[in-house]
């Protein structure tokens, strides 16, 4: 598929964003009815089976890289935000959960070689100062051990970005699959020795099949993808979106309170989105362009073709 074929990045952004913003209700409706881990786990299950097939692409050294993403996008990442998502409103814990991009933007420039311009510092504050707005005096509610929980689990995701940035050549549906199916048995075990097994419902099903096909393994598909397209730090920038659209779509479906300070958060995170993500305009005379044309697709762009 050639660059002019593929969907834009902006179009994968923001389709993932509505996706995990969705997947946050689910879980949470979820959490209703089951433990934390035997959600997780059951999500993480669903991924696997449903990313199975991909399973072949990969190949020893690979197999290694996703033993390192499950560890860190599986097990750190999901299991412990299930932890926390259990004891804080959706809303809330993807608030904690976002400190995610300032942990990429500042690991992808130390180690990745990424360069933080005035324009993305500037818009990483303002994006997480919009998460702060909307979560600081949900946060001071909550229990210690619910957001040193989701605080880890954002180390962890911010962990497996770098690591999947680091590794380009890499096939993006094998390592998405080979992680699911790595992390799955972990948390199984995990959920069977630490909580009850849970009573299966028609509602308790429904939401772990959608956090499942959706959040973990479409979401994940896309996530990785575009990350193998652009710099991480302005990947990760564009999931500050999440955490406001978690908070909106859990007042509408889920009946959580209206808070004033949403409003002031979207304007930040827009505002933070936009100076990250934008690129600087190029001018007729560019090398390496004609009439200010866009150059040829990068390496990067190629190898996610």
């Amino acid at each position: 598929m050639t660059a002019r074929e593929r969907p834009s990045s902006a179009v994968l952004a923001m389709a993932l964003c509505l996706i995990w913003a969705l997947t946050f209700i689910a879980q949470r409706t979820a959490l209703r009815e089951a433990p934390p881990l035997w959600v997780a786990a059951g999500r993480t299950t669903i991924g696997a089976l449903a990313l199975s097939p991909w399973l072949r692409t990969m190949r020893g050294y690979g197999w290694r890289i996703a033993a390192l993403l499950a560890a860190t996008n599986i097990v750190g990442f999901v299991g412990l935000q299930h932890v926390g998502l259990d004891a804080i409103g959706a809303g809330p814990s993807a608030a904690i959960i976002y400190t995610q991009p300032v942990l990429v933007a500042l690991g992808a420039h130390f180690f990745l070689a990424e360069r933080l311009s005035p324009a993305r510092v500037a818009g990483v504050l303002l994006g997480f100062a919009g998460v702060a707005v909307v979560s600081a005096h949900e946060v001071s509610a909550a229990s210690a051990g619910a957001v040193i929980a989701l605080l880890v689990c954002a180390v962890s995701w911010a962990a497996g970005t770098l690591i999947t940035r680091a590794t380009p050549s890499q096939p993006v549906l094998g390592v998405v699959a080979a992680q699911h199916a790595l992390g799955a048995p972990v948390l199984l075990a995990l959920a069977a020795a630490a909580e009850d097994s849970p009573a299966v419902s028609a509602k308790l099903a429904g939401m772990v099949l959608f956090a499942g096909l959706f959040g973990a393994a479409g979401g994940q598909l896309l996530f990785t993808t575009l990350l193998r397209r652009g710099e991480a730090s302005t990947v990760a920038t564009w999931m500050f979106s999440v955490p406001i659209l978690a908070a909106v779509l859990a007042v509408l479906l889920l009946g959580e309170p209206v808070r004033a300070p949403l409003a002031v958060g979207l304007l930040l995170v827009s505002l933070g989105v936009w100076l990250s993500t934008r690129r600087p305009a190029r001018s007729a005379g560019t090398p390496g362009t004609r009439g200010g044309a866009r150059p040829s697709e990068s390496a990067g762009d190629r190898a996610s073709a």
